[in-house]
């Protein structure tokens, strides 16, 4: 018996209807206004298949987001971001990539105020549906520019960033540096600065709104080769890690998602080793295949250790070392992992090595080269930058709704054509 249409038609599942619509081009899923959160799980994972680089390679007034295949380091034109209600005059600053959501950054800046009280804006942002939210702006920080962190939860939607800011109170049994001395009663005295205090205070996609979780054991090191010197972080194994200093032993801050701080120490190098084989100022945290990696560059080689559990307690397991084709003149401005690749961005060049093959590749950078570029792991997705919950819909309806979006998509294909 030869089967009606609308009998082919009734037996198609809601899986069914998901998988073909999970085929469909992101790009062209970003004319819905609503998508369903398992529609966004399916279309992540099919995207997810052919991950990419996301670049920008100078700042600008207007951010312009550009799409990279590790492979053949071909930049093409992904986003153009420029919200209204970004701050005139100040550049924004891509600090965050995950699940085709991006954080970034920019000054906020008043001329016509002069007060001791810095802040930055804070932009999650989605670069294929061109989606922008400005989040509220958090508690005032005290001569000291915010450090940033952004944390992703196993909710494909939810996301919580952690702002570490000063106060401006003193910490009456703390002292800070000496900063000179007095005479008192013909006796000379050292005389100290104070300490300030530093909390932390996370936003998170669920309520909408900051929390105070408390003071932080210390701060971010400050780095020259950013335009907000704080913001550099790297979100692995359900933590957002910050490099501290690099001096030895070195450290690194780290907070996870309950808003618990640890601090851990850099890897041991023996002793009697030259200041430069051992801990670097070229010294990088990664991402390394879902692990804590760090990338020490050395004038003629590199070391990779990676952070592991054996069972009982984490420590630091040295990876490998092989040789770098980087002149002691290039200096590396942005650093990150893909698959097997580590990326490493000077003015002028991609130096990419290929961990499997254990080998180097050098590709030219576009004309106008890299002025405070930044490079990271990227996989476009139409997941909304603002949370929200799903409404449950019967089988019927659904279907009736993957139909009609995959119409919506067709027509915009042949209207393309």
């Amino acid at each position: 018996m030869v089967k009606t249409r609308a009998q082919r038609i009734k037996r198609m599942s809601v899986v069914d209807a998901l998988c073909i619509r999970s085929q469909i081009s992101v790009k062209s899923a970003r004319y819905c206004k609503t998508v369903s959160k398992h529609l966004a799980k399916l279309q992540l994972a099919e995207s997810g298949k052919n991950s990419s680089l996301v670049v920008c390679p100078s700042m600008g007034k207007t951010m312009k987001l550009y799409s990279m295949d590790a492979k053949r380091c071909k930049l093409s034109l992904l986003s153009t971001i420029d919200p209204s209600q970004r701050t005139p005059e100040v550049f924004m600053y891509m600090i965050s990539s995950y699940n085709g959501i991006i954080c970034c950054v920019n000054m906020i800046y008043d001329e016509d105020v002069e007060n001791k009280f810095c802040d930055l804006q804070i932009w999650i942002c989605n670069p294929i549906t061109k989606e922008t939210l400005l989040l509220p702006q958090g508690t005032p920080s005290f001569e000291f520019e915010p450090s940033i962190g952004v944390a992703y939860g196993s909710d494909v939607s939810d996301y919580k960033v952690y702002r570490i800011f000063c106060t401006g109170k003193i910490i009456p049994e703390e002292r800070g540096p000496a900063e000179g001395f007095y005479v008192q009663e013909g006796r000379f005295f050292t005389k100290y600065g104070h300490s300030l205090a530093y909390e932390c205070e996370v936003y998170s996609s669920s309520t909408g709104s900051w929390k105070n979780i408390g003071t932080v054991p210390c701060l971010p090191m400050s780095c020259s080769l950013r335009p907000y010197r704080r913001t550099g972080h790297i979100f692995v194994g359900g933590k957002v890690y910050w490099l501290v200093s690099l001096d030895a032993p070195g450290k690194i801050l780290s907070v996870d998602l309950e808003g618990k701080f640890e601090v851990i120490n850099l890897p041991a190098y023996a002793d009697g080793l030259r200041e430069d084989e051992q801990i670097t100022e070229a010294s990088h945290l990664i991402n390394l295949k879902g692990s804590l990696g760090l990338l020490v560059l050395h004038p003629e080689n590199m070391d990779v250790w990676v952070w592991k559990h054996d069972g009982e307690r984490y420590s630091w397991v040295f990876q490998f070392k092989d040789v770098v084709p980087i002149k002691d003149d290039e200096l590396i401005l942005a650093v990150t992992a893909l698959d097997n690749k580590i990326i490493c961005v000077n003015e002028t060049h991609w130096r990419i090595y290929d961990m499997e093959t254990e080998k180097w590749k050098r590709r030219k950078s576009p004309r106008t080269g890299f002025r405070n570029p930044v490079v990271l792991p990227f996989t476009e997705s139409v997941l909304p930058c603002k949370y929200c919950l799903y409404i449950c819909m019967d089988t019927m309806f659904f279907s009736f709704v993957c139909f009609l979006i995959h119409v919506i998509c067709l027509l915009n294909q042949v209207t393309a054509v």
